[in-house]
């Protein structure tokens, strides 16, 4: 049986595929769907950003999977390949928020949930010619014993150094905007120390020291970051992950941070404005602690990054100079902003429904950089213009020498090297309207 899996890429302003020349960042979910994959099955894998999509090669099966605008791309692919006579199946995040139906209508079957213990019975499904409309998961696979990904399958000449390595699955916050919450039910499961440590040796024996934890809030439990970091502290590696603030409020655990490998932290600061907070349930983030709590972690020697919404209810044309001058007076040397997003599936894009502020369904716009709804104090052209505004301003040369050249934090060459790059690499998306982060 010959069974390709592919992550699409994600699309840009005029709906075309994003390409690049390499993939800084590559995810989990391909490599990690190939380990329960039995070993008789001729698997290829295929990330759409670096590779070409084998279309006129005889498949079995076809395997997509996306998130936000990647689920259209996935929608197009599964087209082109249904016109060919193949069967093909989608999963993922999106697919799973997203109504069944609209994935069916070009998909012959849809996974919905975490899709471990799915894939091997799709599969056999598959070959013996019964594959279901609707394969859905009944209770999330046991985490503490997921198998080794196959780092094995990653494309070392389209690469950069990073790895991806999952300690943590979900974030027990209830962000009403958050997909991530939506789809893991605001569950948040740990897996044994010991597992993860065995597929940060297995990377490392494929020729990096460079972990990304792909985990969505890596520090919640401190007890269990507590162990977790003090077992990496031997491995030598350098990681970076996304955590909440409050980390801030824990000097020793920054230090230990610091101590396992830790060099830079992304944070989802979100909004300065209160109200707007409130009005997404993230209350617990309190503006008048950022700089404080950005001083502190740059004082562990740990570099922070942010990612912040506007558009929010709370937001008015005040949002744009408030958000440049947070970035800019904390010189955040890794800032990423997006315009509200309200993705199917989760409570805030229910509540606009309800309220008739959903501008269209058009979900190859579900990218951050597009207004897909009508915000509550800002015109919808004047909020998606001063959008571009805002990052142009943020990217200029002056700009990023601001943000980057006041970097206290205690980086070596390789994370300064890194820090410069990505800046200039979203320097050359705004100019083509990518929403940087999406690729």
């Amino acid at each position: 049986m010959r069974v390709v899996l592919i992550a699409p890429t994600a699309l840009d302003h005029r709906g075309q595929p994003i390409k690049q020349r390499r993939l800084h960042l590559p995810g989990l979910t391909l490599h990690m769907l190939a380990a329960v994959t039995p070993p008789e099955i001729d698997l290829c894998l295929i990330s759409e950003t670096v590779d070409d999509i084998p279309y006129d090669q005889p498949w079995d099966l076809v395997g997509l999977t996306g998130m936000g605008s990647g689920l259209v791309r996935a929608w197009q692919i599964a087209d082109e390949f249904r016109t060919r006579g193949n069967t093909v199946v989608v999963g993922g995040i999106a697919a799973s928020l997203g109504k069944p139906e609209w994935t069916l209508e070009h998909a012959d079957s849809v996974v919905i949930g975490e899709a471990e213990e799915l894939w091997p019975r799709v599969l056999s499904d598959a070959a013996a010619g019964r594959l279901q409309p609707i394969y859905r998961m009944q209770r999330p696979p046991p985490i503490a014993t997921l198998p080794l990904p196959r780092y094995d399958l990653m494309n070392r000449a389209k690469l950069g150094v990073w790895r991806p390595v999952q300690a943590t699955r979900g974030c027990p916050f209830p962000c009403t905007f958050c997909s991530i919450t939506a789809f893991f039910s605001a569950s948040y499961r740990k897996r044994p120390v010991d597992q993860v440590v065995r597929d940060i040796r297995a990377v490392k024996r494929h020729g990096t020291r460079h972990i990304a934890f792909i985990d969505d809030n890596i520090g919640v439990d401190f007890a269990y970051c507590a162990e977790l970091w003090e077992a990496l502290i031997p491995e030598k590696i350098i990681w970076m992950s996304q955590c909440s603030l409050h980390i801030a409020d824990r000097p020793d655990m920054l230090a230990l941070a610091y101590r396992s490998g830790c060099r830079l932290l992304s944070f989802g600061i979100e909004s300065t404005t209160p109200d707007s907070l409130a009005n997404i349930e993230k209350e617990w983030n309190r503006p008048e602690r950022y700089h404080d709590a950005v001083t502190t972690i740059r004082q562990h020697g740990i570099d922070v990054s942010t990612e912040m919404i506007i558009g929010l209810d709370g937001d008015d044309r005040s949002v744009f100079q408030k958000t440049y001058d947070f970035i800019m007076d904390n010189a955040v040397s890794v800032p990423r902003v997006h315009i509200l997003t309200p993705i199917p599936g989760t409570p805030l894009y229910d509540e606009l429904e309800q309220d008739g502020r959903i501008l269209h369904h058009d979900f190859s716009k579900c990218t951050g950089g597009f207004v897909t709804y009508r915000p509550k104090q800002l015109a919808p052209d004047e909020l998606q213009t001063g959008y571009w505004r805002l990052y142009e301003e943020l990217f200029t040369w002056r700009s990023i020498l601001h943000r980057v050249g006041r970097n206290p934090a205690s980086l070596g060459p390789r994370m300064r090297g890194l820090v410069w790059a990505v800046n200039l690499h979203y320097r050359q998306h705004i100019k083509r309207r990518v929403t940087p982060g999406i690729v």
